[in-house]
């Protein structure tokens, strides 16, 4: 029976449970709730992080995000880690998705929990032929966002965010020349680094997407090769912390 149809793309439930399917060891499934939908047109849902119960980890992070000692947590299998809602549409004949928002449990944050959950809704969205996902970023999602390859929309936002980077390092008591013809994506922002310094614990790049980036427009091209590399590097730095933070944790899950 069809539960997904968009364009000349029909799915069952199954299918798209199967496309959801996470290595994560916390996860026992990113379910899809369908919210509004209009058949061959449109459908906007909810991607729920479903938790695998007795799964012992260690919690890195209070409810407001906060590092902390880490404490040893046993998973019960009902507690509410997060969802996020998405949302997708034809358009000229094209399915086109959007990340609208995600409400993360914060005292589950650093745990990879959020990467596991974008390499399976990335396989979702190639399943249905989708080249395209726009999005806004807020909050915290002004850095995740830009490591996992969301370029920015409006031209002119890196340079003027480069061109800011040095005068920041600076008032952070860090001299440090910044060549900012090099950096000329959001990626390049987020993940640049200072050797052997942090500022508020943060590498760098972090501190600065954190503290100046704002909102912004972002875009994702899921078959460029740039985009993908970088996602996918992202991916493996988050995953190779994981053993450790997580019982029976692999280092080698899924980055796509």
């Amino acid at each position: 029976m069809t539960y997904l149809e968009l364009a000349d793309h029909r799915l069952s439930r199954a299918d798209v449970q199967d496309l959801l399917a996470t290595d994560h060891p916390m996860v026992e499934q990113f379910r899809f709730d369908k919210q509004r939908s209009q058949a061959g047109q449109s459908v906007d849902f909810a991607l729920v992080i479903v938790p695998r119960a007795g799964v012992r980890y260690w919690q890195q992070r209070d409810g407001r995000g906060v590092a902390i000692e880490p404490v040893e947590r046993t998973l019960m299998g009902r507690e509410a880690i997060g969802q996020g809602n998405r949302g997708m549409w034809v358009e000229g004949g094209e399915i086109m998705a959007a990340n609208h928002t995600f409400f993360p449990d914060q005292a589950f944050n650093d745990l990879g929990i959020g990467s596991a959950l974008y390499v399976a809704m990335e396989r979702l969205y190639r399943q249905l032929g989708i080249r395209r996902v726009g999005l806004l970023a807020v909050d915290v999602g002004v850095y995740v966002w830009a490591r996992q390859a969301f370029a920015f929309e409006e031209s002119g936002v890196a340079h003027d965010l480069a061109g800011q980077l040095e005068g920041y390092l600076a008032a952070h008591d860090i001299d440090h020349p910044v060549d900012a013809g090099k950096l000329r994506e959001s990626w390049d922002l987020a993940n640049y680094d200072v050797a052997g310094r942090t500022i508020d614990g943060y590498r760098a790049g972090k501190a600065f997407m954190l503290d100046e980036a704002g909102g912004w427009y972002g875009y994702k091209l899921l078959d460029d090769p740039r985009h993908s590399a970088v996602a996918e590097q992202s991916r493996r730095e988050t995953f190779s912390r994981l053993p450790g933070k997580i019982d029976g944790a692999s280092p080698d899950l899924a980055v796509r």
